[in-house]
């Protein structure tokens, strides 16, 4: 099973990544800089 995390933001629109400290950091610095993201989980 591999784990990818999606981010979706206005900015970058959707991005889907397989490390979990750059997905973190990517909410991190969207949360900052003030720009809304969401995010999830997909496990495949």
């Amino acid at each position: 099973m591999k784990a990818h995390y999606e981010i979706i933001s206005e900015e970058f629109g959707k991005v889907t990544l397989r490390r979990r400290k750059i997905a973190k950091s990517l909410r991190w610095w969207l949360r900052e800089n003030g720009l809304p993201c969401d995010h999830r989980l997909i496990i495949s």
